[in-house]
């Protein structure tokens, strides 16, 4: 499976797994030239919006856990994609950044904040 589809089947679980779990998701793929936020979504329970990273797997790998992939130059990305979806969409309540770990066809890992 190329690295593309892996990535959009991921999404489309995470998006499956988020709704299932009490949030509504708004938008997916929220491209800021090159910053992108996987999936926005909002929180009931929180009552805030929360912006998602996911990272994809076909197998899980003790050696190479997935949350490694997300590191400091990918924090700061993500960091600047939702600094312009918040201006764009005048936002102004709370929000936080999770990062959800797909393998195996299923969410394998939930990082609130």
């Amino acid at each position: 499976m190329t690295t593309q589809l892996t990535g959009s089947l991921g999404e489309e679980i995470a998006a499956q797994y988020l709704a299932s779990n009490g949030y509504d998701v708004r938008e997916r793929n929220v491209r800021f030239k090159k910053f992108e936020i996987d999936i926005v979504a909002y929180d009931r329970q929180e009552k805030m919006m929360v912006f998602v990273e996911v990272k994809t797997r076909e197998r899980h790998s003790d050696r190479y856990p997935i949350h490694t992939a997300v590191d400091g130059r990918k924090r700061g990305a993500m960091r600047k994609a939702v600094a312009r979806w918040v201006t764009k969409h005048d936002y102004q309540e709370s929000g936080r950044t999770d990062v959800l770990c797909v393998s195996g066809g299923k969410v394998v890992e939930h990082i609130k904040n």
